[in-house]
């Protein structure tokens, strides 16, 4: 699939302007990295895929160095591991990782739930409703893209209700290493139902302002993603083995 990255003229990146070139640059490799951890959160480029930095460049049409600098960040990230005379690859899902992303995210998520059941309006329920009545409609048609894109509406529009919009940012930033493994449970169109059906009792517990039920909800929601784990570790052994070869 060829995706195109925003770049300015060619003339700008090799120009006599090195400051405008390095932004330039900057810009590119931000853009690089978004749609490379895209890929790798949406299981398009599953564990142990190989990332050749010529062809990444080729396919962006870019130089090297951005995509370079998007790998290193992503390898800050752990979302790639950057191996010496052997080039680079995605990484393989850690258990350790996951149920570190899982601490931080719940950390984060049960004292919103908690504040959203205290101060909950009538418009931003409206919202979640709307969004669980979409959830099952991605989960009738099987579309888990959809599916996933409203999902993290419903979790922002929670912290919306509870007054911190903006920390969602930083729930997004402790989410990556789960966000892999729900994107291979989502591929099962009982699982999207059942997440639904626990959507709509953190919901009902938001609109009855139950702070603890809220609490506990939520709490139970976000640990499914590691009762699946067990699941998908036997339907996808070949993610997890760190001493499996690089697919290719």
């Amino acid at each position: 699939m060829s995706i195109n990255v925003a770049r300015g003229s060619r003339g700008t990146l090799l120009g006599d302007d090195s400051k405008a070139e390095r932004q330039e640059s900057s810009s590119i490799a931000a853009q690089v990295h978004d749609v490379l951890m895209e890929r790798i959160l949406d299981m398009e480029l599953p564990p142990f895929q190989e990332l050749s930095e010529a062809r990444l460049a080729a396919e962006f049409g870019v130089s090297r160095t951005p995509v370079r600098e998007a790998l290193a960040r992503l390898a800050r990230r752990g979302l790639v591991e950057i191996l010496p005379q052997r080039g680079t690859i995605v990484s393989p899902l850690s258990e350790e990782l996951i149920a570190k992303s899982r601490f931080i995210r719940e950390a984060l998520e049960r004292p919103l739930a908690r504040l959203a059941a205290e101060k909950l309006t009538p418009e931003i329920a409206a919202l979640l409703m709307r969004e669980i009545a979409l959830q099952n409609t991605f989960a009738n048609l099987s579309d888990d893209q959809s599916f996933l894109e409203s999902d993290e509406r419903f979790h922002a529009l929670i912290a919306k209700a509870a007054g911190f919009e903006s920390i969602w940012d930083d729930v997004r930033e402790a989410k990556f290493h789960m966000d892999r493994v729900r994107r291979l449970s989502l591929f099962s169109q009982e699982h999207m139902f059942f997440i639904v059906r626990e959507h709509e009792e953190i919901l009902e517990r938001l609109k009855d302002h139950d702070v603890e039920g809220a609490d506990r909800s939520i709490s139970v929601h976000l640990f499914s993603v590691m009762r699946e784990l067990d699941h998908i570790r036997s339907d996808h052994p070949e993610y997890f083995t760190r001493d499996a070869k690089p697919p290719g």
